[in-house]
């Protein structure tokens, strides 16, 4: 009888925490209009955050830098961006946390106007980036220290607030280079701009998407943690597994009809998003190495106090993620 009583109290905290679960509304940010952040959309248009117990208000925060100043001010429980913002936003104390790594190169292109063929035709013109700090900005100055030239004394960079505003600023002369992600480089190509470098080439790891959650959030809401984090893994299989939805998801989010883009985008974001969704410390070491030559204070960063890898290690260890591939 007191077994029976016992396990009645059990079902029922159990069913009291599912409801909570249900009830819970959570808005969570993205910070650019890229394939990059397509298992996100995925996951929220298949209903897996709902499936989990969690409402989710997905809104778009253009550059990882405001994204991360709302989670701060805490208007947003999870971001899903870059790491130089994350390094930035743990200057001086651990606030923000990367939770997973869903992509971990590069896959950044930048293109150009014909007429550039070499360093010095770029000597003098502008680069279009999104915001300073973000991908686009890291990139487009690793592009230029590997020809030779500086953003502060050849060649500066130009904001322009997202990766299709990148795009508009080419087309309308606005820049004559910019740091462009899939899709965008693909349209970009379409309409006639040269490829200058490919950083997807590049033989390094670099925290090109993150999770992040505030240090406070992870320690009061694990369960809404772990349910995020099953809904997302869900959300790259879905897209590597399921080409046909995966392309739907991207036309709407992207507001893409060419199905020739929409392929290529796919095959590419549906081979880099990592099934286990690892932060790779390796990957924001040499990060914070780079960022430190600009701003040595960055170099007090340390990778173990801004990743937490235990989320996605523990979903492993359960068999959550192989059983998805089965």
């Amino acid at each position: 009888m007191r077994r029976i009583i016992v396990l009645t109290a059990v079902l029922v905290i159990t069913s009291l925490s599912l409801s909570a679960a249900q009830e819970q509304k959570l808005k969570v940010g993205y910070s650019a209009i890229s394939g990059s952040m397509a298992w996100v959309w995925t996951a929220k248009e298949a209903g897996y955050f709902d499936r989990h117990g969690l409402q989710v208000d997905l809104v778009y925060i253009g550059g990882t830098v405001q994204l991360f100043q709302a989670m701060l001010a805490g208007e947003v429980a999870f971001g899903v961006g870059g790491g130089p913002a994350l390094i930035h936003a743990n200057l001086q104390r651990r606030s923000l946390v990367g939770i997973a790594g869903t992509l971990n190169r590069m896959v950044m292109k930048i293109m150009a106007i014909p007429q550039i063929k070499g360093p010095e035709d770029l000597r003098g013109k502008r680069i279009a980036v999104t915001r300073y700090g973000t991908i686009t900005d890291f990139s487009a100055r690793l592009f230029l220290k590997k020809w030779g030239l500086s953003p502060e004394r050849d060649t500066p960079l130009l904001q322009v607030g997202s990766i299709p505003n990148v795009l508009a600023a080419l087309q309308n002369g606005t820049t004559h280079a910019g740091a462009l992600s899939p899709p965008a480089h693909l349209q970009a190509e379409k309409l006639g701009f040269s490829e200058l470098m490919d950083l997807s080439k590049e033989e390094i790891y670099y925290p090109y998407t993150y999770v992040v959650a505030s240090a406070g959030f992870l320690e009061k809401n694990t369960k809404s943690v772990v349910a995020f984090l099953q809904a997302s893994i869900e959300g790259i299989h879905r897209f590597k597994t399921d080409k046909a939805f995966a392309k739907r998801v991207l036309a709407k989010y992207l507001v893409i009809k060419d199905g020739s883009i929409l392929e290529e985008t796919h095959e590419l974001f549906s081979r880099l998003f990592e099934r286990a969704p690892y932060i790779k410390p390796e990957g924001l070491s040499s990060l914070i190495q780079i960022l430190g030559e600009k701003d040595p204070k960055l170099e007090a960063v340390k990778v173990d106090s801004i990743i937490d890898n235990r989320f996605v290690r523990e979903l492993e260890a359960s068999g959550f993620i192989k059983n998805l591939y089965k």
